[in-house]
């Protein structure tokens, strides 16, 4: 089985790397092609039903359309509105909505880092040898938003020696991550990915 990803980062960002990871500790036969990383969200939303469908002719059999539904700009985001504009798009296209899966996260990445404290707690508790207080799970959407300042203000009250930062850490803080159980049953957008990865796991 081999996959696409189609991401509205950029080409070295966090979403690029921890995406595939995940996919991959999920089912380790897969076989993931490099992600197309379209940079912003408006091109995303512009560009992935033509590189869908490149991807689709080039051999992939699914391919992901991730992103987050709040950009980073920092505007608000409709999953419902950008999963039908997408699908009209694709269909437009005639391709095949089975090969699709569209992951609207909500909010954002980080959003479903924060809904299991596994992984943040264990990626900080390697940096020192000091008892912190744990972050706690974020298991509710009202809990989920503004994850990134919520990592801040944790580390800047309990471990100020390091200054977050979504490149050098996001893909650390995933791999501490004993499984992704609990995230997903605090975050239904993150449950959609991962039970699509596991659905055409061969």
């Amino acid at each position: 089985m081999k996959i696409g990803m189609i991401l509205e980062c950029q080409p070295a960002g966090p979403d690029a790397a921890v995406y595939p990871y995940i996919a991959k500790k999920l089912c380790e036969d897969l076989e993931i092609e490099k992600p197309e990383t379209l940079v912003n969200k408006q091109r995303l939303m512009n560009e992935a039903p033509e590189v869908a469908q490149t991807l689709l002719q080039n051999g992939c059999d699914i391919v992901f359309i991730i992103w987050d539904k709040k950009p980073r700009w920092g505007e608000g985001g409709n999953c419902e509105t950008d999963t039908a504009a997408l699908t009209t798009a694709l269909t437009q296209l005639g391709i095949n909505m089975t090969q699709i899966r569209l992951c609207c996260i909500d909010e954002m990445m980080e959003s479903w880092m924060i809904a299991d404290s596994r992984g943040f707690m264990n990626w900080i508790r390697s940096k020192t040898n000091h008892a912190l207080q744990n972050i706690g799970d974020h298991a509710t959407p009202a809990e989920q938003t503004d994850p990134k300042n919520r990592i801040k203000r944790y580390l800047r009250d309990h471990f100020n020696k390091i200054k977050y930062n979504d490149y050098d850490h996001n893909l650390q803080i995933v791999k501490a991550f004993p499984d992704f159980n609990r995230t997903a049953a605090n975050n239904s957008s993150f449950k959609y990915f991962k039970d699509s990865i596991e659905e055409i796991c061969p």
